[in-house]
């Protein structure tokens, strides 16, 4: 104890309050909408409610390669898994960054859990739904399903974790589907990939019941097919990026699950982005971001 408190005392010479101390002004999510945005190619629904759509960007055509296949970003939105807090429009600014690098970018819209048919097991539904719906648009607009990368944010990394793992679901589940489209990596920003062991911090950030919908019932049972960290072993990469200075998903989330990657054998690399808060990694023009594109073009090329 001694020791430690020589050690310690150089350190404590002045109180904090008398300390110059300054922290970087983080972006807000209003930051982001408000930069420049690209415009969707088309918009595919694949269900009646207004949220069940799919916003497809396309590059311009290579004219030197017009036959050649695109590689694909699936984008997931966060916002607390609900629609009164983000929809894909907040991703519309980081699609036209992937679509100017060459990228075809399949931005999905899912219910939320305050939406009529969100939570579980719709929410999940849609998603798997949505990235399966790929394969029926692939051959017209040329996107190479060998080489799709789901990048999610926030809410939206829970869920693209959670796809990444929908081959290992119980045929029991709702949340099962046949022949699910896996893709040759995950990159999570801001994210969480554990519902099970974050459940109170999801609570405090959320709203208390936001876990109660997207994993009901009792006991530890509700999280095997929800959450991603149970669905382990999937074999496809993973990366998981958190600005130092995030309030939300803090870095230590993301520790937690590339932990639980690396024991059951799969792939997993923990970033941390300098001078970053939440919203910097879907913020072109930052650092963040070109972390977080690094991680994309790594698995999928250009």
């Amino acid at each position: 104890m001694a020791a430690a408190a020589l050690v310690a005392a150089p350190f404590c010479t002045a109180p904090l309050a008398a300390q110059s101390i300054e922290l970087p002004r983080l972006m807000s999510a209003r930051a982001v909408t408000s930069l420049p945005a690209a415009a969707p190619s088309e918009t595919l629904p694949y269900g009646e409610a207004p949220s069940q759509k799919v916003e497809l960007f396309l590059p311009r055509p290579d004219a030197e390669h017009p036959d050649a296949l695109r590689p694909v970003v699936v984008l997931i939105h966060g916002g607390c898994w609900q629609k009164a807090i983000a929809g894909p429009e907040i991703m519309r600014p980081a699609a036209g960054a992937f679509v100017e690098k060459g990228y075809a970018v399949w931005s999905i819209g899912y219910r939320g859990i305050d939406e009529e048919g969100g939570g579980y097991p719709g929410t999940y539904q849609d998603v798997g739904k949505a990235i399966d719906l790929l394969r029926d648009h692939a051959e017209a607009n040329k996107l190479d399903l060998n080489r799709v990368v789901v990048f999610g944010h926030s809410a939206g990394a829970h869920l693209a974790l959670w796809a990444a793992g929908r081959s290992k679901l119980p045929a029991a589940s709702p949340l099962a589907s046949e022949k699910p489209l896996r893709p040759r990596a995950v990159v999570g920003v801001g994210g969480i990939g554990s519902l099970k062991n974050w459940e109170q911090e999801i609570g405090l950030i959320c709203g208390a019941d936001t876990v109660a919908k997207l994993a009901p019932g009792e006991g530890d049972a509700r999280f095997a097919d929800t959450s991603p960290e149970l669905l382990l072993p999937t074999g496809i990469p993973v990366v998981m990026l958190h600005g130092v200075f995030d309030p939300v998903t803090y870095p230590a989330i993301g520790f937690d699950y590339i932990q639980a990657v690396r024991k059951a054998g799969d792939r997993g690399d923990i970033q941390i982005a300098p001078v970053s808060g939440h919203f910097e990694v879907i913020a072109p023009g930052t650092s963040a971001f070109a972390q977080a594109l690094a991680a994309v073009q790594r698995y999928a090329g250009q």
